[in-house]
């Protein structure tokens, strides 16, 4: 009668028939009844349990739960009904194994620390601190407060010793107390017990600053007022506005404020018992100055008005210079009086317009009065277009450059077309100072920089028709100022 063999689990393997073997069910030999000489198959079959089927290759019908010495690696494998998988194991020693196998534990007895091989070193699992070293890294805990109730804090251990305390609720007292905290707040508490305890690094927020309180800074978004003293330790100074209008910049000991809108107005006001004065007003299409009243003392300045009404048409000329003139200064007779004498001269004749013969001249631009769209300050760089004959220069590098808005030509041709507002003169040649913005270094050949203003140009930028003139002194700032320059405008 044959043989029925079954598996642990009660299923059936096999089948072996009486006086037969069974040699490719399963990697044992299976016997059947009265088989002649089953001793052999027996013994073997003892053996390959004692190896564990020791091989360089794995067993051909292994069953699942089956142990197989993978004698090429020296790995114990065991088969998972699919595949065989490395069996790992666990070590409690004060050294590291001598070899290991891919997840073996070691109980490192002498840190008191768990690790785990990755097949090529031990890596540690926990704790990250040895025995010797002391507690550290973060501690979950329920402590107690004054009343009883319980909270959930991390501590944040080092070394045994608290450095911080997590903690989510309302502030509350220990109980029982914890050395370096006498109070728990929501967020991160530090420990008072240890020596320079802080936070080091950027913060986007802070209730104190430098131990003095958030209240105490000046707000960059609102208004706000200090009761200190205010210092701007650089030349760009500052700018005031919207649209940075008013400037004050320092240039080795000179101070400039200004203002940079074009033809805007530079006022400086009093409070006249509660009423607000203009007290001097620079004309910012003109350059004119231009004062409140006339002067109630000997060191007062005077308005037009005032010299007009005190200098009268007499020919009577104060000699403190306290009369003005109130209509005109005219000889006897033409072309026979003289204004001064070669022993007794004037030392500045200042008029808007000179008609006659010249042999010198104190300026030094020739120009020419031009119909323009607008009112330019003096260094403007301009050029023909625009609806009338100039207009300010609006791109970089133009080919289309005419002149500079002369300051005091020394020449002025077309003298009777307009005035400085409808046909300013501009310099066609000659030395004039021309508005430019960067640094500038003497010899620099100037270029348009667009928006009226000049730039140095570089060897690669300039050419025969885009060069305005060539800088006669140097500008070491960033910010736009003038210098004066020697111009030719092809």
């Amino acid at each position: 009668m044959a043989y029925t063999i079954n598996k642990t689990s009660g299923t059936v393997l096999a089948s072996v028939a009486d006086g037969t073997i069974d040699g490719s069910t399963a990697d044992l030999t299976l016997i059947g009844k009265n088989y002649s000489g089953y001793g052999d198959a027996l013994n073997e079959n003892f053996v390959k349990l004692l190896e564990n089927f020791s091989n360089t290759t794995a067993p051909s019908s292994p069953l699942a739960g089956q142990l197989w010495w993978d004698s090429t690696n020296n790995l114990l494998k065991v088969y998972t009904g699919s595949t065989f998988k490395t069996v790992s194991s666990s070590t409690a020693s004060a050294s590291a194994p001598a070899s290991g196998v891919v997840g073996d534990l070691w109980w490192d007895t002498a840190n008191s620390q768990l690790k785990i091989y990755n097949g090529a070193s031990w890596t540690l699992v926990g704790p990250a601190f040895s025995s010797g070293a002391g507690q550290s890294g973060p501690v979950i805990e329920s402590i107690n407060d004054g009343g009883g109730d319980a909270h959930i804090i991390v501590k944040i251990m080092i070394a045994d010793s608290i450095v911080a305390i997590v903690s989510k609720d309302t502030a509350f007292t220990p109980s029982p107390s914890i050395a370096g905290f006498t109070s728990i707040a929501p967020g991160y508490n530090l420990s008072t017990s240890v020596a320079n305890n802080k936070i080091n690094g950027t913060a986007t927020d802070s209730d104190a600053l430098g131990g003095q309180a958030a209240t105490s800074y000046l707000r960059s978004d609102a208004n706000d007022t200090s009761s200190g003293t205010l210092g701007i330790l650089n030349d760009s100074g500052i700018s005031v506005g919207t649209d940075s209008d008013l400037t004050l910049t320092v240039s080795g000991n000179d101070v400039t404020i200004k203002n940079i809108t074009s033809d805007g107005d530079l006022i400086l006001g009093v409070n006249d018992g509660g009423t607000p004065k203009a007290a001097v007003t620079i004309d910012g299409a003109t350059g004119e100055v231009l004062l409140l009243a006339v002067p109630t003392s000997a060191l007062g300045v005077a308005t037009k008005g005032y010299v007009d009404s005190v200098l009268s048409g007499s020919g009577t000329l104060a000699s403190d210079g306290s009369t003005a003139l109130a209509g005109d200064l005219l000889p006897d007779a033409n072309n026979t009086r003289d204004l001064g004498s070669s022993g007794t001269k004037f030392a500045q004749v200042h008029a808007t317009t000179f008609h006659g013969e010249s042999t010198s001249a104190q300026y030094a631009d020739l120009a020419e009065r031009f119909a323009s769209d607008n009112s330019y300050a003096p260094g403007t760089v301009v050029e023909l277009g625009g609806a009338q004959e100039i207009t300010r220069v609006s791109e970089e590098r133009s080919s289309k450059v005419f002149g500079v808005i002369s300051t005091r030509p020394a020449y002025l041709m077309n003298a009777g077309a307009g005035d400085e507002h409808t046909h300013p003169a501009v310099a066609i040649q000659g030395r004039v100072p021309v508005t430019v913005i960067g640094t500038v270094t003497k010899g620099d050949r100037l270029v348009s920089a667009g928006n009226g203003i000049a730039r140095a140009g570089s060897s690669s930028e300039i050419s025969a028709f885009n060069t305005i003139g060539r800088a006669l002194e140097n500008k070491y700032t960033e910010d736009e100022g003038t210098v004066m320059a020697f111009v030719k405008v092809n």
